[in-house]
């Protein structure tokens, strides 16, 4: 019987503890719904625990077998779960570590909200004016991804920086300028100054003016006409197209092919200046600035002025023999005649009367003044103009070797008779005593302008080689190309292809 009463009261506290245990184990789990931490952090910390929170702790007591009615509604946010007893079979949860400095409370307490199911936690209560955020005031712990704090605005310490700017990609790469047909010359070529200059070459090519000098010195050594001849091709040069060495080209149709320029010679130095130049200066130099180089050359080795000269110029790409006697000075012209053309020019009575002076040296053929003569009832050959010194006349017409009333078409005569190798003013004392050797000379002293010019060019030879400086200037001028204008040929003779 005793036994009996022993085990009953055994299985009566059996059933109790499971009871007990039971009714804890219901406890534990309300109470952790109840504590989810979607509430601020600043509130956690401050707010006292809710009635709800006290009637967990167990009871000695046996506890009916359902859990405890739920928690009611308190004004205040929930605070973090009181300490569990060490029987409860739920784990512990240790509290948030306390804030160092105390959060601001919001103007007006959160609605509480009844405990709901662990799947689905109650989202978080917001402050109807939440407090300004200062660096100061940090949470203790960083709120849940699932339901953030509200975030206060704007925070100044947690201003996330802009984005750096991308660079900007670097500027594209100027395109290539269009080649001119002389690329190779330097900074100093022609197509990059566009002007004439004293020191067009001094970059690219300073040894040019020597180069030249010395090729017409070693030919004039050998042809004493060479100095003539140069400085006649300059002047049919200059006066059809301008000063481009169009003159030099070969070919069907050219200039060169016009009767006037048949004559011509001096053609062999300048090549050979260009072709010494082209393995100095190898595509620099123009051959139009050759000719010019080497004209002004001619007169300082006879003696006469040394002129200083622009470089710059471009060679020509058309020579046509069609343009050459609508600009060519024509032996048998009046004073008139030649002042027109060369006022057409851009010239004077005194460029013409300078320029003229150019025939101090040189030669010319029979040909050239062969209608100052005539051959009369007798068969005998007489000059034309009854100004012509007699004396003078009779030479001509013996250095001519007249057959059967005809000129040789080979013989030639000096320009400056008894001064033809020297560049001097004796052309001018020539004049005035009718010994002039072309017509177009023999008029120079039948105009009053131009007489009084010859006079003073006759008294004083200082002031015609001053003359000539500036007239020469001007001719070398004429119709010049420069810049993309032309090109710098390889060969004098022809254009490049």
């Amino acid at each position: 019987m005793n036994q009996l009463r022993r085990r009953r009261r055994q299985c009566i506290v059996v059933v109790c503890s499971v009871l007990v245990f039971s009714a804890l184990a219901v406890a534990a789990s309300g109470s952790g719904s109840g504590s989810s931490s979607s509430q601020p952090p600043s509130s956690r910390s401050s707010a006292s625990p809710a009635p709800a929170a006290r009637s967990r702790s167990p009871s000695a007591t046996p506890a009916p077998p359902k859990a405890p009615s739920p928690p009611a509604k308190s004004p205040a946010p929930r605070a973090s779960p009181s300490p569990r007893p060490a029987a409860a079979p739920a784990p512990r949860r240790p509290p948030s570590p306390p804030s160092t400095s105390p959060a601001p409370k919001p103007s007006s307490p959160p609605t509480a909200t009844a405990p709901t199911p662990r799947t689905t936690p109650p989202p978080a209560p917001k402050p109807s004016s939440p407090p300004a955020a200062t660096p100061s005031t940090k949470p203790s712990s960083p709120p849940p991804s699932s339901s953030p704090a509200p975030r206060p605005s704007p925070p100044p310490t947690r201003a996330s920086p802009p984005p750096a700017p991308k660079p900007s990609p670097p500027p594209p790469p100027p395109p290539p300028l269009a080649p001119t047909k002389s690329t190779a010359n330097s900074s100093s070529s022609p197509s990059s100054q566009g002007q004439l200059s004293p020191n067009f070459y001094a970059a690219s090519c300073p040894s040019v003016e020597l180069a030249v000098r010395d090729v017409v010195r070693s030919a004039s050594t050998l042809d004493s006409t060479i100095p003539g001849k140069l400085l006649r091709m300059l002047f049919h040069d200059c006066f059809v197209e301008g000063c481009d060495a169009s003159v030099m080209i070969e070919g069907s149709g050219t200039e060169r092919t016009d009767p006037a320029n048949l004559s011509l010679g001096g053609f062999n130095v300048i090549d050979a200046a260009k072709r010494l130049l082209e393995v100095v200066c190898p595509a620099t130099v123009s051959c139009s600035d050759i000719l010019v180089l080497a004209a002004r050359d001619a007169v300082t080795l006879t003696g006469g002025p040394s002129v200083p000269v622009s470089l710059g110029r471009r060679d020509g790409l058309v020579s046509l023999a069609s343009n050459v006697r609508a600009n060519i000075i024509d032996t048998g012209f009046s004073v008139d005649a030649m002042a027109r053309s060369f006022a057409a020019k851009g010239l004077t009575l005194d460029d013409l009367v300078t320029l003229s002076g150019g025939h101090t040296i040189g030669s010319a053929h029979c040909t050239t003044f062969g209608e100052r003569f005539r051959v009369d009832a007798n068969g005998s050959t007489v000059p034309v103009d009854a100004a012509m010194n007699t004396d003078y006349a009779g030479e001509l017409i013996r250095a001519c070797s007249a057959v059967n009333g005809t000129v040789s078409s080979t013989a030639a005569v000096d320009c400056d008779e008894g001064s033809a190798l020297r560049f001097d003013n004796a052309y001018f004392a020539n004049l005035l005593a009718g010994r002039g050797l072309l017509r177009t000379d023999a008029v120079l002293v039948q105009n009053t302008t131009t007489r009084a010019t010859v006079e003073a060019f006759a008294r004083s030879e200082e002031s015609f080689f001053a003359s000539w400086a500036v007239s020469f200037a001007r001719l070398t001028s004429l119709g010049v190309r420069t810049g993309a204008d032309g090109e710098v040929r390889r060969l004098c003779s022809r254009v490049n292809g």
